[in-house]
């Protein structure tokens, strides 16, 4: 395998667990990356709105929103069919893009984005239920953590062309 295909392959895993974690920060950081590394490809093609600042500033400021709200009581599971649905969307869309930027098919990116997204969708929800339980961890402390954790892969996914 090409350590460009590679290296698309590793981002948009990335992005797709990002966006498992908080739906909106994974089409931020796709967006981002568009914006810094612009890509012909991806410009002439359904999903150049993508590379565009204000997208870019739009989806950065829900993905802010979005980790106020996480720490709300009564905020629904992430793991709902309408939660999770939004989640692998989400994941879809930040993979497609990165693979549309590289010159590679979108639904590819799509597919992979996807597919991380709902994974990790579970393994966060439980691994905090988890910690919730086992070690008495606040729900909110546990929030702020993933959002740390979700802020880090996401900006390694993201650094470098």
């Amino acid at each position: 395998m090409k350590s460009s295909i590679l290296s698309t392959l590793v981002r948009a895993i990335g992005l797709g667990m990002v966006s498992g974690m908080r739906s909106a920060m994974g089409p931020a950081f796709a967006s981002q990356y568009a914006n810094r590394h612009p890509s012909r490809q991806l410009k002439g093609s359904p999903l150049g709105f993508m590379q565009r600042e204000n997208v870019m500033r739009g989806l950065q400021t829900m993905a802010a929103g979005e980790m106020v709200v996480d720490k709300v009581p009564g905020i629904k599971d992430r793991i709902i069919p309408g939660a999770l649905a939004g989640r692998a969307a989400a994941g879809g869309l930040a993979g497609a893009t990165l693979y549309q930027a590289s010159g590679d098919k979108a639904w590819r990116g799509a597919l992979v984005g996807a597919i991380a997204a709902v994974a990790a969708s579970y393994a966060f929800f439980y691994l905090r239920k988890y910690a919730g339980k086992k070690y008495k961890v606040k729900d909110g402390f546990a929030g702020g953590m993933e959002d740390l954790l979700a802020v880090g892969i996401g900006a390694g996914s993201t650094t470098g062309k």
